[in-house]
């Protein structure tokens, strides 16, 4: 047998050797091609995250630019409308107008005027030529009236008075405006005339209201706001005071008419004070205190009357023992006991002559009334407070004050012996003042009674 002879165990074996390395290189290559698959998959999925990325900075970036973009169109239409109103507030736009309408009359007036003055000659000239010696006039006339613009302008930096330019503004325009109106209005017309005379007279007016405007808004450097606030609290506080004023003349009016001699002294002390130096209230109860010598609206008729009223308030009093003291209590208590009598109180209890049971719906019978029951306030001033009495009211009567009180019957007339009187004299009450005149002169207590 030969040596390269193997038996069938070992060829199976090598044939299995064979296979398996063959599954080993088979899955290698399998793993390898899963690998590569999956790095593919990853790398596509990393640029397809970084795409998604760079798209998501590219769209902030873009937003950025936008909001930036946005923010410079703001800025730029806020430069403007400052710029705007920056302009409106200097008066740009009518600066300008003024000019161009300068111009355009200096070119509508120089050329009418010098064909007026180059064709100007001596009378009775034959052939005449162009009169070149006048040309100058024109130019002259012209720039006499921006003398007293100009003159108005460099008074006005240097605080001095422009009026006087004004004047030799409107003079010297006037000039010029009486040669194109009178040459106009002979060669075109009269609408013509009175064109060509505004072409030399509007200029330097309007000139001059510019450089007085320019230096009233140097003057005022306030916001069109803080101007349009500032009219309207004037205009408010005008309104005001015209109200005042108003209220102030009505008042003087009742005051002269009801006051005449206080009055006169008002206007007597408010001449007397400089301007401002005393209101007029202050000034009205001066007046009021020189006349009368008493607080305002008080005069010495007024006092008398309340000094009378009083006497004749004690008199009464004194005449039923009552004082005014007294008197208030009863009023205080009449306000709290009602004239009813408290009837109508819960704890008011029907009559026997009403239906029984609280029927007819809860309704109480009213007490018929008696006259011989006291009033509301039980009959107060007519019986006893349970106050001792009056010392003036049962002490003794003295001999000399009925003596004095005598002397005072026989030395006045019958109608002024009064218990005032009597009092005053003896300097007491006026309950011991009645007892005495009672006592002196019984037959006037019998006539009172």
């Amino acid at each position: 047998m030969s040596a390269d002879y193997r038996s069938w165990e070992e060829r199976e074996a090598t044939a299995e050797k064979t296979r398996a390395e063959a599954a080993r290189i088979a899955a290698e290559a399998e793993a390898a091609r899963t690998s590569s698959a999956q790095a593919a998959e990853a790398g596509a999925a990393k640029t397809a995250t970084d795409l998604l990325a760079e798209q998501v900075k590219q769209a902030g970036l873009k937003k950025k630019l936008d909001a930036v973009t946005e923010s410079a169109k703001d800025e730029k239409a806020e430069l403007k409308a400052r710029r705007r109103e920056a302009s409106a507030d200097n008066g740009t736009a009518f600066k300008y107008i003024v000019n161009v309408a300068v111009v355009l009359g200096l070119l509508a007036a120089l050329p009418a005027q010098l064909s007026y003055f180059l064709t100007l000659h001596k009378e009775g000239e034959k052939n005449p030529g162009t009169a070149w010696l006048l040309g100058p006039i024109p130019f002259f006339l012209e720039l006499l009236a921006w003398v007293g613009v100009l003159g108005t302008r460099w008074a006005h930096r240097k605080g001095l008075p422009r009026w006087p330019f004004w004047i030799l503004t409107a003079a010297l325009a006037s000039v010029a405006g009486y040669i194109n109106l009178a040459h106009g209005t002979d060669e075109y017309g009269i609408v013509a005339g009175v064109a060509l005379a505004a072409t030399s007279v509007i200029g330097p007016v309007l000139a001059e209201v510019r450089d007085f405007l320019e230096g009233r808004a140097a003057a005022d450097t306030r916001s069109l706001e803080q101007r349009a606030a500032a009219k309207a609290v004037a205009k408010k506080k005008a309104r005001e005071q015209r109200a005042l004023e108003k209220v102030h003349a009505a008042e003087d009016e009742r005051r002269k008419k009801l006051f005449k001699q206080e009055f006169a002294e008002y206007e007597r002390i408010i001449v007397a004070h400089p301007t401002g130096a005393i209101s007029r209230e202050a000034a009205w109860q001066q007046a009021w205190d020189n006349i009368h010598l008493l607080p305002l609206a008080t005069t010495a008729e007024t006092l008398a009357g309340r000094e009378e009223a009083r006497a004749a308030i004690n008199a009464v009093l004194s005449g039923v023992d009552r004082t005014p003291e007294s008197e208030a209590v009863d009023r205080l208590l009449a306000e709290i006991f009602r004239p009813d009598g408290g009837d109508s109180g819960p704890s008011h209890k029907p009559t026997e002559g009403g239906p029984k049971g609280g029927a007819g719906g809860g309704s109480r019978a009213r007490r018929p009334a008696d006259p011989k029951r006291p009033g509301a306030l039980g009959g107060i001033g007519n019986r006893p407070s349970g106050r001792a009495p009056r010392t003036d009211a049962v002490e003794p009567l003295r001999s000399e004050d009925i003596e004095a009180a005598k002397k005072l019957r026989d030395a006045v007339p019958a109608d002024q012996f009064s218990t005032p009187a009597v009092a005053k004299l003896l300097g007491r009450s006026k309950v011991y003042a009645r007892r005495v005149r009672d006592a002196v002169q019984p037959d006037a207590t019998q006539e009172q009674k």
